[in-house]
């Protein structure tokens, strides 16, 4: 539930479906031990400060904003040593043996409970700080650019009927493993944030106990072929994880691309000319369309 957390403490007006579209982060992105859901709910965070900027100054903002979310990343990989969970807490929560490791005797638990803190008190501190400035657009930009979140969103709200139009405007953050740092592919990261539209939890008007035995049955079916109850978000993530796995061979950009993104213009030159990424975002798109459609 770190995602859930941090993004939540940073929120200081209702933004209950976005909210209910971080469920599946935690844990790495629906447990997979990818990008920590401590960074990319902070990241996203970020973006939400600056949400004014953004909406007036348009691309130029996004550029600048995605500074600051790069900054956020190197930052907690430099504090805690990975962005990614799996190398933070050295487990497997996609098995029985993995899910004790985590829970017993403790030492992992009160790891991540301190890395929450820590990340809390850093973003704070950039709430603090003026707004960045604004320089213009950045320099070999050329029409509109192509963010790999923002595309897979687009393009479930078409096929579904299921969106949010902040969350598709912010979700420019995932570009190139969120802050361009390499981490999990925005493709995937739209997929599970358009399914948890649909499934994720109302965290605001849910018990403590709810939300505990959510996260209790959730980690449960990680484990399971069937699942327990009804669709959950953990259940149906995983299955939309694991083909993702299997049709791109990793879920991480740097992995997907074999780059090191210097900044958006880097990004941009790649990803408009990229036919395996045009390719994995129709697919993760599919893939998340079609669990919804199911479910409807």
């Amino acid at each position: 539930m770190a995602s859930l957390e941090v993004f939540q403490n940073m929120v200081d007006r209702r933004a209950d479906l976005m909210l209910k579209a971080f469920t599946g982060l935690e844990g790495g992105v629906v447990a997979s031990g990818s990008t920590c859901g401590v960074v990319t709910g902070g990241a996203f965070g970020l973006a939400l400060m600056h949400e004014n900027m953004l909406r007036e100054k348009g691309i130029a903002a996004e550029a600048e904003v995605m500074d600051l979310v790069g900054e956020y990343v190197r930052w907690f990989e430099s504090a805690f040593g990975s962005a990614l969970c799996r190398k933070r807490t050295g487990v497997n929560f996609y098995t029985g043996m993995g899910q004790l490791r985590y829970l017993l005797p403790g030492d992992k638990v009160v790891r991540c409970l301190w890395h929450i803190r820590g990340a809390m008190r850093h973003l704070h501190a950039c709430q603090e700080k003026d707004p960045p400035g604004i320089n213009g657009e950045p320099k070999e930009m050329h029409g509109e650019p192509i963010h790999c979140a923002q595309a897979v969103l687009s393009d479930i709200r078409n096929r579904t009927g299921i969106g949010d139009p902040l969350l598709e405007r912010l979700s420019f953050i995932f570009d190139g493993g969120v802050g361009f740092q390499g981490g999990v592919c925005g493709a995937l990261a739209g997929a599970i944030l358009g399914v948890n539209l649909l499934l994720g939890w109302d965290i605001r008007n849910i018990s403590y106990f709810e939300a505990l035995k959510r996260f209790i049955v959730g980690h449960i079916n990680l484990l399971l072929d069937n699942p327990i109850g009804k669709p959950e978000p953990f259940f149906v993530g995983k299955n939309i994880v694991e083909r993702f796995r299997q049709e791109a061979g990793t879920l991480e950009c740097r992995g997907i691309t074999e780059k090191r993104f210097s900044g958006w213009d880097h990004f941009q030159q790649h990803i408009s000319a990229s036919d395996q990424c045009a390719a994995l975002i129709t697919f993760a798109a599919s893939e998340a369309s079609n669990a919804i459609r199911k479910l409807q």
